[in-house]
């Protein structure tokens, strides 16, 4: 289980097994094993994912199931909150209207057929 989350974080995150690697401090194939399960991490490998990745050990470990972010969904959320109160109901009144758009073109689609 634990193989298959550190694939899923790493993929969303669009790092390489390298980059994991060099950011762990340890060698590419020492991190594919930890991917493929035929090695098991340390804590502070684990910890130190935990921050690369800004989730929960537990939610590496399989033991919580939040969602995955993203680094740019990440930035995205801290630049939010960076927005004064106008600053942040533009953004919620933009990104209202582009849900809007999105689903409305689909229920359009679906029901074009």
């Amino acid at each position: 289980m634990v193989e298959l989350r550190l694939r899923e974080y790493r993929k969303k995150n669009n790092m390489t097994q390298d980059e994991v690697a060099a950011h762990l401090t340890i060698a590419r194939v020492t991190y594919s094993r930890y991917e493929s399960g035929d090695n098991e991490m340390t804590y502070e490998s684990l910890s130190l994912l935990a921050d690369l990745y800004s989730v929960s050990v537990d939610s590496l470990l399989g033991r919580s199931s939040p969602a995955v972010f993203s680094k740019a969904e990440i930035e995205m959320v801290d630049k939010y909150r960076s927005l004064d109160e106008r600053g942040q109901q533009s953004v919620i009144a933009v990104v209202e209207h582009e849900y809007a758009c999105a689903h409305s073109s689909k229920v359009v689609k679906k029901t074009a057929r």
